[in-house]
């Protein structure tokens, strides 16, 4: 099986450099914030494979070169300092399979013999020399530059040599109709090998020809008559795909993406090698996406898939593993994480994962409860909000907060956790040592076994206030662990999110315990 093993990237929208080192076998999830890149490194990917733009006016490149270049240029203006594009992209080939050794060569970076092609875009010095006046005046001749794609053995690249079967399946395409005709025309390509095509579409023509011969359309004139042109009947640009007698494109978008995900897995049926997924959870269906997820799960085994996405749903059920996190100009790779962690956040259909990896500061807490009232504990003792300062709060739901630092691939990113001493010194001992020893990574607790949980440290703190502001059924005795705390405390601790939300509705001022109030100074260090 033919696959993608790594790209660099030079001077291309977001990029002015960048590299993705490895990519996996099999399943690859591109995750990051907007803007980040995951959707330009799809497009890097397609423009060597594809030879997008190669028919294109050269104005597309007003879009395409990468702002720090233009910038540099426009600051120092020269030949030399025009801004370019090079994608180098390396293959996993076997040396036996038809047209491999045409791959293979050492014309690259890297100067050793690999499989793999080049893409580039540059000023063509030859054709454009007597443009030197404009260019020191800060004008890029977008008309003088060469886009070119040749494969690391020197010879030029062209399509009827692809090195390998794929697909691209985007569902983020307003444009359905091209969507559609892509889909279309490249399933076509891949499932039957060129004898067969060329024999459909030799039918094809003949019958059409013969059908409007059959409709006897009255001649137009002794000498003039309708017939059709042969340069202007395209098989690929009227064939569809049809399930059940109906066009795929009538079955609404969020079936259109699960059945083409549904094709393009079937490696037997479709003869993918890679297929590029551009977020695939756009148009579905909670229901639905879980369809795509077993299909993909069940099936990624047999293909190379290349998936971006901003779903937390598909990037934990797709295993942490498969993750590539794009941040700053740079990829990291999470194949590293330890397999019981990844297991874990695969069946935690619930968690926050992509949150902790996108922010750029965090604060882990154990509960809703907590949850509800940090924005607001936060605002009083900083006299600002979380989001003005760049701080996301996760509340961890069930799931132990050091899943979630294990995952935590940023070794410069704060995290503050909060939890509960759970009335056991061993616990508030072992965060003391755990402290002394991480620098961006701070557990923050009670440091007295009797304010064992949170309710317990507000209720201490604001005795008089809560037992004025909370309500409490007298005939209720509010038990909690089979023990009566009294009736406020008692209901603080029953009914925690309902407790919370009545405080942070209110706008209450009341006192913070200090360990929540040393993790929102330590955070702002």
């Amino acid at each position: 099986m033919g696959r993608i093993k790594s790209l660099q990237i030079e001077g291309f929208k977001k990029f002015s450099k960048i590299v993705v080192a490895d990519f996996n076998d099999h399943m690859n999830v591109f995750v990051g914030e907007n803007e980040a890149g995951k959707s330009t490194i799809l497009e890097a990917i397609k423009i060597v494979l594809n030879q997008q733009y190669k028919t294109a006016d050269k104005a597309v490149l007003i879009d395409l070169f990468n702002t720090d270049l233009v910038k540099n240029f426009k600051d120092n203006s020269t030949i030399d300092t025009l801004p370019y594009i090079y994608i180098e992209l390396h293959l996993e080939l076997d040396h036996k399979d038809k047209d491999s050794e045409y791959f293979w060569g050492e014309n690259h970076m890297g100067k050793e013999g690999a499989f793999g092609i080049i893409f580039e875009c540059r000023f063509n010095k030859d054709i454009g020399s007597e443009l030197a006046k404009d260019i020191n005046e800060g004008k890029i001749p977008y008309e003088y530059y060469n886009l070119s794609w040749t494969t690391f053995g020197g010879h030029p690249y062209y399509l009827v040599k692809r090195p390998f079967n794929f697909l691209v399946i985007n569902s983020s395409s307003n444009d359905t109709n091209s969507s559609f005709n892509y889909f279309n025309r490249s399933l076509f390509t891949n499932r039957y090998d060129e004898s067969t095509r060329l024999n459909v579409k030799h039918k094809f023509r003949e019958g059409l020809a013969t059908a409007f011969s059959n409709a006897q359309l009255e001649d137009i004139d002794d000498k003039r008559k309708f017939g059709i042109s042969d340069k202007k009947i395209l098989l690929e640009s009227v064939i569809s795909v049809y399930e059940d007698l109906i066009p795929l494109e009538n079955k609404g978008s969020g079936m259109e993406s699960l059945i083409k995900t549904q094709i393009a897995l079937d490696k037997q049926k479709s003869k993918l090698d890679v297929i590029l997924m551009e977020e695939p959870e756009n148009h579905l269906s909670y229901q639905t996406m879980n369809k795509m997820l077993d299909e993909i799960s069940i099936r990624q085994n047999e293909s190379q898939i290349i998936i971006t996405t901003h779903s937390n749903l598909i990037a934990s059920r797709l295993n942490l593993k498969s993750v590539q996190w794009i941040a700053d100009n740079k990829v990291v790779s999470l194949k590293d994480i330890d397999d019981d962690t990844a297991d874990f956040f695969v069946r935690a259909d619930n968690n926050n994962f992509l949150q902790l990896l996108l922010s750029k500061k965090v604060i882990l807490v154990e509960g809703a409860s907590e949850a509800i009232l940090i924005p607001q504990i936060y605002h009083m003792v900083t006299q600002r909000t979380l989001e003005s300062d760049g701080i996301s709060i996760i509340s961890c739901g069930g799931i132990t907060y050091n899943r979630y630092l294990n995952v935590a691939v940023d070794d410069e990113k704060r995290i503050a956790v909060l939890t509960d001493n759970d009335g056991d010194q061993d616990k508030i001992t072992d965060t003391t040592t755990f402290n002394q020893t991480s620098i961006n990574r701070r557990v923050f607790m009670p440091n007295c076994v009797n304010n064992w949980t949170w309710e317990v440290c507000l209720y201490n703190l604001n005795t008089a206030l809560f037992t004025q502001r909370i309500a409490v059924d007298a005939k209720s005795k509010y038990l909690y662990n089979k023990k009566d705390w009294g009736k406020v405390l008692g209901k603080m601790l029953n009914n925690k999110v309902d407790v919370a939300f009545d405080l942070a509705d209110n706008d209450v001022t009341f006192e913070i315990p200090q360990y929540v109030k040393d993790a929102i100074k330590w955070l702002n260090e």
